[in-house]
């Protein structure tokens, strides 16, 4: 992830070369050392739209919010979006779209693609660690400058090289227009995705995790991970049965609304989470509440009935006259738990006893994914 808004300045001693003179030497190089087919070849200058670029990781879970120019230390923004891998380096990285490979760090791992017409991809944070180590003696990146490549194409490999070491294995992947960055996050959204560096495109499975198969709630999982709600808790699980945390929960709001960072800090518990974003978002637009003043506590286990809170507040459910269960009698949530169920997203939590919610009981993954469904009406 950059602290600043320039590749250029996360590696000093980088020598940056004219671009001009390397497109030049790149397509002459193409030309008499390289020769791809028509259909394949970079031509300078040709139309490029970011509407139309491949997703440029393979393999996942992935997860990315829109983090485009979000604040940086040193006053600095972010121009860019970060395809977290769910701490998982070597996903295949490939071109967005065809161009011509114009400039790498000289010190591992980034690289630039030039597209035409003033458009580029930079891709940021390659890996540059040998096979199981952190040692930062590998070189993660597939292709040298000058080469041409084909959108679709393998170009590297993810992982945490630069400053991302404290932040995990992604890809930091910018789209620039004339040296300006524009958002990348809306043409991810809708970008095809390959099944390998090359091959054919990948259609959604419907069974994107092993570990819920037979599990009451597996169809609303899978429905949450459709809409882009949860990337699972490691690549191919789900983890239904373990408990929902508050920090969890935060981001799944955070990812359902599309909410824009804030640059409030509401809490001293988070700093430097992969959840304070989420948790300081939440709570600027009047959703979340911390578990006492200036504490947030996201890794407490997530009650019932403040999940009753949460998604009456998200979904702005209507309040209830009608008092439903008899064990939430005190409870500071016990009208967002009435509206909750009037609303038909939840029936309790007793099959044999209509009138109990179990409002402390501590809420798991899998139970969370009906309640979001059913108040998304999907």
């Amino acid at each position: 992830m950059l602290k600043g808004g320039s590749a250029r300045a996360e590696k000093p001693g980088v020598e940056w070369r004219s671009r001009t003179f390397v497109v030049a030497v790149a397509a002459l190089v193409a030309l008499v050392a390289s020769p791809v087919s028509a259909e394949e070849a970079f031509v300078p200058g040709q139309p490029f739209d970011p509407s139309q670029i491949v997703f440029p990781v393979v393999g996942g879970p992935t997860f990315f919010i829109d983090d485009f120019y979000q604040p940086r230390s040193g006053g600095r923004t972010h121009g860019a979006t970060d395809i977290m891998t769910g701490g998982v380096k070597g996903w295949p990285v490939v071109a967005a779209a065809d161009g011509v490979v114009t400039w790498i760090g000289s010190t591992c791992c980034y690289l630039a693609l030039d597209h035409g017409g003033g458009y580029e991809t930079w891709y940021i944070h390659l890996n540059n660690d040998t096979a199981g180590t952190d040692d930062g003696q590998g070189w993660g990146i597939a292709v040298t400058e000058g080469t041409v490549v084909a959108k679709g194409q393998l170009i590297g490999w993810v992982g945490d090289s630069g400053n991302a070491e404290s932040v995990g294995p992604h890809l930091h992947f910018e789209i620039r227009l004339n040296d300006s960055p524009v958002n990348p996050y809306p043409h991810l959204l809708n970008a095809p995705r390959l099944l390998s560096p090359g091959g054919t495109y990948v259609t959604p499975t419907a069974n994107t995790f092993t570990d819920d198969d037979g599990n009451p709630h597996e169809a609303n999982i899978e429905k949450l991970y459709e809409n882009g709600i949860t990337i699972g808790c490691a690549p191919g699980r789900y983890c239904p049965l373990q408990t929902l945390s508050r920090g969890q929960i935060a981001l799944f709001i955070f990812r359902l609304l599309n909410l824009s960072p804030t640059t409030n800090d509401y809490y001293d518990d988070d700093n430097g989470s992969p959840y304070e974003v989420a948790a300081n978002s939440i709570t600027a637009s009047g959703i979340g509440f911390g578990c006492r003043e200036r504490n947030f506590c996201e890794d407490d286990a997530l009650p019932r009935e403040q999940m009753a809170e949460l998604l009456v507040r998200t979904f702005h459910l209507p309040a209830s006259s009608t008092d439903y269960f008899d064990d939430d009698n005190g409870s500071a949530f016990q009208a967002s738990i009435n509206a909750l169920r009037q609303a038909g997203i939840t029936i309790g939590c007793d099959p044999d006893d209509d009138a109990k919610y179990c409002p402390i009981r501590s809420l798991t993954r899998d139970e969370m994914a009906t309640f979001f469904v059913r108040a998304m009406g999907l």
